[in-house]
Parts: C-alpha cells; structure tokens; sequence
C-alpha cells in the first residue's frame, strides 16, 4: 500500500524540485538586481534628509530597506525553504 503512495507523490515531488531550483535561481537574480537598487534609495534619503524632505527620506529608508537582504529577499527565501520541506516530507513517506 506504501508504494502505491510512493508511485503517486514521486511526480509530485519533482515537480516541487524543478521548481525550487527555478524559484532558487529567480531569487538569485532578483536579489542582485535589488542590492543595485538598494544604494540609489540611500543616497536619495541622504539628499532628501540634507533638503528637509523628512517624508520623502523616510520613504526612501524605508524602500531601501525592503531591497536589502532583510526585506523581499528574505520573503522569496522563506517560501523557497517551505517548498523544500513540502518536498522533503513527501521524500521521507
């Protein structure tokens, strides 16, 4: 009865692989094309600061943040390692 299971999640399973490396390699490129980004918005919270812009400068931390690692980045990781423990358990049955 096992390996009827087995023979049902395996396509299922690689379909989950092909698509964790997909996903992997997106947020490979997006996460190099964000950090280009990233320095722009501090350099125009920097001006904006120097202008007396203070809402301008704020929204510019605050987007720059969310390019950095810690922001967009961190949320494609984060369902990137929830699909591979979708992957590993259907592996483990």
């Amino acid at each position: 009865m096992r390996w009827i299971l087995k023979i049902i999640l395996f396509p299922i399973s690689i379909i989950l692989s092909i698509l964790t490396a997909f996903l992997t390699f997106l947020l490979s490129i997006g996460t190099a094309i964000l950090y280009l980004l990233m320095p722009m918005c501090v350099f125009v919270a920097i001006g904006s600061f120097i202008q007396c812009k203070t809402a301008i400068a704020i929204e510019a931390l605050v987007l720059g943040f969310l390019l950095s690692h810690y922001g967009i980045p961190m949320i494609g990781a984060a369902i990137i390692a929830f699909i591979q423990g979708i992957n590993e358990a259907i592996k483990i049955l």
